[in-house]
């Protein structure tokens, strides 16, 4: 009788243990330990994992990377499209998620069809990914969407352009894409994977930034500020996707290839009447050989909060998200000197190094400080593109 009382026991034991491990096996976790509602329950599923511009891949470039504000890298919306590679546009999966807020890595489950799941040897896999569509008018971009489309899907004329400049980041974020392509699809079924499994996200917009100070000896007196851009400088639409992943050590530009520029001069919106703030040795803010991290530190903390215990060094007369160019970008900044003896205009003209530096996922500094004389000196820290033997481009990712 005790041995059948054990039996029974040891029966219902495995029962129980068999329930606990089929209910872990049923309840989708992402890293962090909770449910991850991404995850389809007892459906065969394609994971991928996403990481915000703030997480690069880590390489040998990565050194040369410049933080994003937390509302830059914020991502609000992703869509993901899945294609097989020998069939582009044969879709093996889709998924939209809203209502997100993660900066850093994500994991995405994707459901996948019972008859991919069941072949024998799977074929090689496309990945597409964009975060916050919304952003940049493609809400269209959808379960439908094909390969193709994804391919021609341009940010217009309406967004992020000189004539209608973006000076901050909206609730929808900004717009941005990452590829992974033909990859490899292993796992223990219902589970899958992209070997690589992991698409790094590109901002698709540019930002340029424009900081003024002056000498706290002799300081002129400053009105009338405003800021040109020269006309033909912004395409019409440049492409969401480039052509494969984002090159970490050269700088790539989409544009559509039948766009045309801005035809007009625009003045870009800058601060209103800004208080252009003083420092005791205005070229301490130049750029000289430090990274870009460590000059980005440098302008950030000379700017401080202007409601502090200490006045700032510098003023950020604007800041500013346009599509990226394959143009040298130039333009003006204008002012009047107030003096005793009458006011006078001036302007100071800002270039980039080379055509083609204002792309995508980069960041320029504009630097310049006012002399006693009224004259607006200029230190601008041009964009250099990643090459193999250089470690230490002038202006980085961010």
């Amino acid at each position: 009788m005790k041995k059948e009382i054990k039996n029974i026991l040891l029966s219902w034991l495995n029962c129980l243990l068999l329930l606990l491990l089929l209910n872990g096996c049923n309840s989708p976790v992402d890293d962090g330990g909770t449910e991850n509602p991404s995850q389809p329950k007892g459906k065969p599923v394609l994971k991928i994992y996403l990481f915000a511009p703030d997480s690069p891949i880590v390489t040998r470039a990565s050194t040369g990377y410049v933080d994003a504000s937390d509302a830059e890298k914020e991502i609000h919306t992703i869509d993901v499209w899945v294609f097989e590679h020998e069939l582009p546009n044969k879709k093996v999966s889709y998924i939209h998620l809203d209502n997100l807020s993660f900066t850093g890595q994500k994991e995405i489950a994707m459901e996948i069809s019972n008859q991919f799941a069941e072949l024998p040897k799977k074929p090689n896999v496309d990945i597409y990914v964009v975060a916050n569509k919304e952003s940049c008018g493609l809400q269209e971009l959808g379960k439908e969407t094909t390969l193709d489309e994804l391919k021609e899907a341009g940010i217009g004329t309406a967004y992020f352009g000189a004539a209608n400049p973006v000076n901050e980041v909206s609730d929808m974020g900004l717009p941005m894409s990452g590829i992974l392509e033909n990859q490899i699809i292993s796992g223990i079924p219902p589970v899958y994977t992209a070997m690589s499994n992991n698409v790094k996200l590109v901002r698709a917009v540019s930002k340029i930034r424009f900081i003024l100070t002056k000498s706290k000896n002799n300081p002129p007196t400053i009105s009338n500020l405003s800021i040109k851009l020269n006309a033909n400088m912004i395409p019409n639409a440049e492409y969401l996707f480039l052509n494969g992943i984002y090159p970490d050590q050269k700088i790539r530009i989409k544009i559509v290839d039948d766009s045309d520029y801005e035809p007009e001069a625009t003045l870009l919106p800058v601060i209103a009447s800004p208080t252009i703030y003083s420092c005791e040795t205005p070229t301490d803010y130049a750029y000289t050989t430090e990274t870009g991290q460590n000059y980005e530190n440098k302008i950030n903390n000379g700017l401080k909060d202007p409601d502090g215990p200490d006045e700032p060094d510098l003023t950020q007369v604007g800041v500013f998200y346009l599509r990226e160019s394959d143009k040298k970008l130039e333009g003006t900044i204008s002012y009047t000197v107030v003096t005793e003896a009458g006011n006078k205009d001036k302007t100071a003209c800002f270039m980039m190094d080379t055509a083609g530096d204002f792309s995508r996922n980069h960041t320029w500094i504009v630097y310049g400080y006012f002399l006693g004389s009224g004259d607006l000196k200029l230190n601008i820290v041009d964009v250099k593109g990643w090459t193999d033997d250089s470690d230490t481009p002038k202006v980085y990712n961010w």
